[in-house]
């Protein structure tokens, strides 16, 4: 349905196959993609000053071109504490406007010519929407293709009131937001979107908000701060997975140790819990969360040469690095405060004449 109503990135089309709906041979080619990726996938969790950290760096798109060294693994699936993005939709028939959260993300390399139908990969042809307009995918790409998730909780739908109309179900009845939540929580998140990123190219530099270009650029943003080298801006936790879970997964297939990596800023980059607090409360939940208060100016990037030794005879390889705000230069720079304050409970003895 989704398909048929235009809302998708990345569509495999197989011309041979003409007596089955391209929609439905679609919709399996691209789920069995997912299912693949989500076997292998190693599980990530970021936290909410990490994803404000990720959110604010972002607010300028990588300028290194796309590069597998940048994913923390080959496979993964990411899930965020705050949205990294959302949407404002209205389904046909509906009297109230839906605001979509993207609160996750899955990954891993593919290529065009990954699939195929009796052996032959010319078979299936793949396309890319954007803006409406639909273009090919050449034969030979490659690069990293992203999933993004919304969460399947209904909460979207709790601050509507009741008898708001949402939709029009397929027996031409209206369904309201209570039909909605009296149906419950199926699975904890849902396939919003898609996108795929070649290897070496480059991020749009202004991405159109509220679009898989400009979560993409957010998500490459958070990888770039978890494998940035040098000075850590991060820290990871392991979660193990419980040995009964581990035997399941074993039989669906699931080749990852299911172990959680909890992504979290450094403890030396780590605004406040109060600054934390304010920007909750400055965000609705549904959409990217503020980060006015957490990271009060902007982040910069910086193309940092990791072999000066070699630079002079062109040997030397750069790296992009995100640069966390610092006090440099003439009063009135940017200063970040913490909330740490230091008391001298009495005068220092002034020592005599």
């Amino acid at each position: 349905m989704t398909i048929e109503r235009g809302q998708y990135t990345v569509l495999p089309v197989v011309p041979s196959m003409r007596t089955t709906p391209q929609s439905q041979i679609a919709a399996q080619l691209l789920a069995q993609g997912e299912r693949f990726r989500l076997q292998q996938a190693h599980l990530y969790y970021v936290t909410a000053d990490m994803t404000a950290l990720a959110l604010a760096a972002a607010a300028t798109s990588p300028a290194e071109a796309v590069s597998a060294d940048r994913m923390p693994a080959a496979a993964g699936l990411m899930v965020f504490a705050e949205p990294i993005g959302g949407y404002s939709m209205m389904q046909p028939g509906a009297e109230a406007e839906v605001t979509v959260p993207i609160i996750a993300v899955s990954w891993g390399r593919w290529a065009a010519d990954d699939i195929t139908i009796d052996g032959d990969s010319r078979a299936v042809k793949w396309m890319f929407n954007t803006g409406g307009t639909v273009k090919r995918i050449p034969s030979g790409f490659e690069g990293i293709w992203m999933t993004f998730y919304t969460p399947n909780d209904n909460s979207m739908y709790e601050a509507m009131a009741p008898e708001a109309v949402v939709g029009i179900a397929p027996d031409g009845k209206p369904t309201t937001a209570a039909d909605i939540l009296s149906l419950g929580i199926k699975t904890p998140l849902t396939w919003d979107n898609e996108t795929v990123l070649g290897f070496g190219a480059h991020f749009d530099p202004n991405p159109d908000p509220d679009t898989t270009a400009e979560w993409s650029a957010t998500v490459y943003t958070a990888w770039q701060l978890i494998t940035q080298g040098g000075a850590r801006l991060t820290e990871t936790a392991e979660i193990p997975r419980p040995r009964s879970g581990r035997k399941r997964d074993v039989r669906e297939g699931i080749t990852d140790s299911g172990a959680v990596r909890v992504i979290n800023v450094h403890s030396t980059h780590r605004p406040s819990a109060s600054a934390g607090e304010q920007d909750a409360q400055a965000s609705d939940g549904r959409r990217a969360p503020q980060y006015a208060c957490r990271w009060p100016v902007r982040l910069h990037r910086r193309d940092q040469c990791m072999n000066p030794a070699a630079h002079k005879g062109g040997d030397c390889h750069h790296e992009e690095r995100v640069i966390l705000p610092y006090i440099k230069g003439p009063d009135g720079a940017p200063l970040r405060v913490r909330d740490t304050v230091n008391l001298w409970d009495h005068q220092p003895e002034q020592s005599a004449p």
